[in-house]
């Protein structure tokens, strides 16, 4: 073999074995990467899975903020507890699918899910989050079956699980037979007494707090589908076994701090403007006037004509056309605003109220009347609307209001809804599914310029988006019902 030769061998001995030696020493290097690749490219910022107690906050400050929302731009107005002087639409029945409520709604529910699937996990078993993730669930679900009729409810928020975008609709019945299903359980898992570590922005983690929440819910809707089913025997076993509101102290409401815009009561985060497009209603005005109701002064402040008596309140006739509102007894400074508190002073004693202690005692009342349950209705009655002068801390003389004629118990259903539905003021829709199932106040009549026919609207129309996006099941559930229409009603409704 030429020098030259054993010079190369050599060379390219050495060669391959530093080669060899790189090789080895990049395979460690990526062996060692690998094995703390999730932990190195893990963003402890940035949580890929959230705790339920930051879920649970979201979903009931998402959810109440929404209710008081909605009581304002909706139940108030139509309950005729207020009236629209701008922008009248609503006020006149004419109605779109409110799809802003139904993809708000849906969005809460799916993380109500999340935090039921993490409650029910075995790393994260607790029940006393499950249990409350079920009284949210309800609540939300009673308020889309009594709005829109049959919803996606079995497999409503499977889509992100197992892919079902387009679920089917389940009527009221089966919408009704679950939340009544789920409000029992979640009593029973809250007997357990397991604490939660926070996110409770309602009772700040009372676990009989939210037992009672649960047990009158389930009295509330009892009394919803009271026309379709007997529920003396449900109703009083609840009253008879199980906590219920005992006071205003129990009232599920979220106080609104006015540290900030952000966290302030939500009507005063609007424009000053659309504020002042809601206004005394006619009808409301007349029974504060009647029974010398200072509810009325809560509620309404004076006219702002410089002319007129300081103390004059004036209310608007529901359901007129956009010239005929603006243009009533003169024009808007002669006809009553809303308190001004409800805007410039943010009253987070007042809140948003999910459920009350009073509206408890109406229910209570009109189960006593009809003779479902025991106990004396004149009793529950005047509680409720004692509770309801105390929420609002307006000061009454409440000796001579409940002994006149008119508010003084007679034995008669309407005059029970009646002092309910001036209690619903800002309750959400409660007045509106009330009025549905028993007609009552028969004060609530349709305005003059309503185009829905002289009828009170009974539901909203499905969202487009429905139409579009999930078109077979949007179609079998307009068939079922009767038509997308704001007149078809629904099972539980008389």
């Amino acid at each position: 073999m030429l020098p030259s030769d054993d010079f190369d061998s050599n060379q390219k001995y050495f060669v391959m074995k530093r080669i060899t030696a790189l090789i080895t020493v990049c395979l460690l290097i990526l062996a060692g990467c690998t094995d703390d690749f999730d932990e190195i490219n893990t963003n402890n910022n940035e949580p890929e899975s959230v705790t339920p107690d930051l879920l649970l906050s979201t979903v009931i400050s998402n959810t109440l903020t929404d209710l008081v929302n909605t009581g304002w731009n909706n139940g108030n107005i139509v309950s005729q507890l207020t009236a629209k002087i701008n922008f009248t639409g609503f006020d006149r029945y004419n109605w779109g699918s409110e799809s802003g409520k139904w993809n708000n709604f849906y969005g809460d529910l799916t993380e109500v899910e999340m935090i039921i699937a993490s409650a029910r996990a075995e790393e994260t078993r607790n029940a006393s989050y499950e249990a409350i993730a079920l009284v949210m669930k309800s609540y939300i679900y009673s308020n889309l079956t009594d709005s829109w009729g049959s919803v996606p409810y079995l497999d409503a928020i499977k889509g992100a699980t197992d892919g079902a975008f387009q679920p089917g609709y389940d009527s009221q019945e089966t919408v009704y037979t679950g939340i009544l299903s789920d409000l029992a359980q979640a009593n029973d898992l809250l007997t357990q007494g397991i604490p939660i570590l926070g996110g409770d922005l309602l009772y700040e983690g009372n676990l009989v707090a939210w037992r009672k929440l649960a047990n009158s819910l389930r009295l509330r809707y009892l009394m919803r589908i009271s026309n379709r089913r007997d529920v003396s025997a449900e109703m009083q076993q609840i009253i008879d076994n199980e906590p219920i509101f005992e006071s205003n102290e129990d009232n599920a409401v979220l106080l609104f701090p006015a540290q900030s815009v952000a966290t302030s009561f939500p009507i005063s985060r609007s424009r000053i403007g659309s504020f002042d497009e809601h206004r005394l209603s006619q009808t409301s005005e007349a029974v504060l006037k009647q029974f010398g109701d200072n509810r009325l002064d809560t509620w309404f402040q004076p006219t702002d004509n410089p002319d007129d008596d300081p103390t004059l309140f004036v209310g608007l006739p529901n359901g007129l056309s956009e010239n005929n509102a603006s243009t009533f007894n003169g024009g808007a400074s002669n006809v009553s605003r809303l308190n001004e508190a409800l805007f410039f002073r943010s009253p987070d004693a007042v809140g948003s109220s999910l459920m009350q202690y009073a509206e408890l005692q109406f229910i209570l009342a009109e189960a006593a009347q009809r003779g479902w349950i025991t106990g004396d209705a004149a009793t529950y009655y005047e509680s409720g609307i004692t509770a309801s002068f105390a929420y609002w801390d307006t000061e009454q003389d409440m000796d001579a209001y409940l002994s006149q004629p008119g508010v003084a118990y007679d034995g008669a259903l309407e005059t029970i809804m009646r002092q309910k539905w001036l209690a619903s003021f800002m309750v959400g829709l409660e007045a509106w599914y009330d009025f549905r199932r028993t007609g009552l106040p028969t004060i609530i009549v349709p305005g003059q310029d309503n185009v829905n026919n002289d009828q009170v609207p009974v539901r909203f129309l499905y969202p487009d988006r429905e139409q579009s996006l999930n078109a077979d099941s949007y179609r079998q559930a307009v068939d079922a019902i009767g038509g997308d229409d704001i007149n078809a009603k629904g099972w539980w409704e008389d």
